[in-house]
């Protein structure tokens, strides 16, 4: 008997609407949900620009809060997702899905195998029925375009995660790209991305690096034709049956209540340089360091003149499954010399080993060495005027 997947649809969507499927598989992980129908979900265009900003990054790395404000875009950050800054507006198509544990598993044994096959069979079929045929997967998560000379742009990005708590586990998955062609000019005026990049990648232009269905396919998507093509694709490689519904009245209550979390201050500024400088423990010097292995990993410290380290705060576009595993590892390299790498790598190790935990885009030892730089760049810092 084929699977059914509820299909909930939207054009013109509220930003925040991007989180419903990570808030409705831990709201079933943990209890709060009785239970997850298999869902998929479509949004064509958002009816106001935002910066969707990964679970673990550093708002003020990120985005320059002041041209947020001045040019109306708004920040909505992941739940439990990680990965990179994204720029949406009304020329973005979007899409989600979500299963509990026991369906999942009849298509993806893991998150790894999740994404081969949304993102490498589903998604990659879904652009070039739209009309990019050159599209191509590129492993773990994005969608290229090539343009030549070794050179290729985004055409699309993923995420994908599984939930995990007291009931069991779901899994969900989030994919963007756009319809049409954006602004080449507002998301360099609120994301900290500097045009410099853009052109040592070989581009000579903004214009020339964003890549959408229309410029890269030829042609703008009809209203309704992304959905159709996406639902199409689903049910062909995932031989399900998708029908249109609409949100449960206990579903309407859990995404009410998380609603108000998402728009917190707190929650936005989960991750931020600021906060955690003045929270810093009283006497201690700040550093700070990144490396970008397959994905960025930077690291907030706080040392004290000894050289112990005090508070640690681990950001950038990284993945760990289970979510919040990050902070538990922080954790465990408070009170370590800023000397102590090698004895810290094992202690992480065993950790990781011992919870299960997977960091997407670094191992456990690369994930850790910005800590220790940061340290050792910290205590060739004056002591911090705020303590």
């Amino acid at each position: 008997m084929r699977e059914s997947l509820r299909l909930l649809f939207c054009m013109d969507c509220d930003p925040h609407i991007f989180n419903l499927a990570s808030i409705l598989a831990h709201a079933y992980a943990s209890g709060e949900l009785e239970s997850l129908q298999p869902t998929l979900m479509v949004m064509e265009g958002f009816e106001r620009p935002f910066t969707y900003m990964g679970y673990y990054q550093d708002v003020d790395r990120e985005v320059d809060l002041k041209n947020m404000e001045k040019y109306g875009v708004e920040i909505v950050r992941r739940w439990k997702l990680g990965y990179g800054n994204i720029f949406m507006d009304k020329v973005t198509g979007a899409w989600a899905l979500v299963m509990p544990g026991g369906v999942f598993e009849k298509y993806f044994k893991d998150a790894g195998e999740a994404f081969d096959v949304l993102v490498g069979k589903v998604f990659l079929e879904v652009v070039k029925r739209l009309g990019v045929k050159e599209a191509y997967y590129a492993p773990p998560n994005d969608i290229r375009v090539p343009v030549g000379e070794g050179r290729s742009k985004k055409l699309c990005g993923t995420g994908v995660d599984i939930a995990s708590g007291p009931r069991g586990h779901a899994l969900y998955f989030n994919a963007f790209t756009n319809l049409r062609h954006p602004d080449p000019e507002l998301p360099f005026k609120v994301l900290r991305v500097p045009l410099e990049k853009i052109l040592e990648k070989g581009f000579t232009s903004p214009q020339e690096y964003f890549a959408s269905i229309e410029r890269d396919g030829g042609r703008i998507p009809s209203p309704g034709e992304f959905r159709d093509t996406i639902v199409s694709v689903i049910e062909e490689t995932l031989k399900v049956n998708v029908e249109e519904g609409s949100l449960t009245p206990s579903e309407e209550s859990i995404w009410e209540k998380y609603l108000d979390k998402l728009k917190s201050e707190d929650f936005k500024f989960r991750r931020s340089t600021r906060k955690f400088m003045e929270s810093m423990p009283e006497g201690t010097r700040y550093g700070f360091a990144q490396i970008k292995y397959r994905k960025l990993v930077q690291a907030s410290v706080a040392v004290d003149k000894e050289g112990t380290i005090r508070a640690v705060m681990l950001t950038g576009d990284f993945q760990v499954i289970p979510a919040d595993g990050d902070e538990e590892i922080a954790q465990s390299l408070i009170g370590l010399k800023a000397w102590e790498y090698d004895k810290a790598s094992k202690i992480v190790g065993e950790l990781v080993k011992t919870r299960g935990y997977t960091i997407i885009g670094a191992s456990p030892e690369e994930f850790i060495r910005p800590v220790f730089e940061a340290a050792q760049n910290a205590l060739k810092q004056t002591e911090h005027g705020l303590h």
